[in-house]
């Protein structure tokens, strides 16, 4: 499954504070990249550059630079959990919903958009959390998926 970043929040002693599209909260520690790859410890000499740190588009990494950054796997699978978001974004929660079913399914975008007639862009943008869908088009996606639609509402 592939880990999406939302946002990230640098913290003091090179520790990375970094949520994913699921909700999940994990600290990622910069320090034990500094023996392993050289170049991150520019990260620990230059304070303005630690903390200009940024969310790539898609949520796939992290990137100070050009030459500097970070794989979200990376993150996922060396980052020690620190809990989960208060409240997860609709969209968001969509997003992972879909991704889920769909690498469920073993298919890929552009197989879903071709059973669905939905654009593969427009399957991207809701993967990515940027869309808001209609009933029908989500309809149309459990059908392509020839899964069923549920939708549900819990108490907060």
């Amino acid at each position: 499954m592939t880990h999406r970043i939302k946002s990230i929040i640098t913290l003091d002693n090179h520790i990375l504070l970094v949520t994913f599209q699921n909700g999940m909260i994990k600290k990622y520690h910069l320090e034990t990249l500094f023996s392993v790859f050289p170049q991150f410890i520019v990260l620990k000499k230059d304070e303005e550059l630690y903390r200009s740190v940024n969310v790539d588009i898609g949520g796939y990494g992290i990137s100070w630079n050009d030459e500097l950054d970070l794989d979200a796997e990376e993150i996922w699978e060396n980052g020690v959990e620190a809990g989960y978001a208060e409240k997860i974004d609709i969209k968001d929660s969509l997003a992972v919903k879909l991704i889920e079913a769909r690498n469920k399914k073993g298919i890929t975008q552009k197989q879903l958009a071709d059973v669905t007639g939905i654009y593969q862009a427009d399957i991207s943008k809701i993967e990515r959390g940027l869309a808001n869908p209609s009933l029908s088009t989500l309809n149309r996606l459990a059908d392509g998926l020839n899964m069923q639609l549920k939708i549900d509402f819990e108490e907060s």
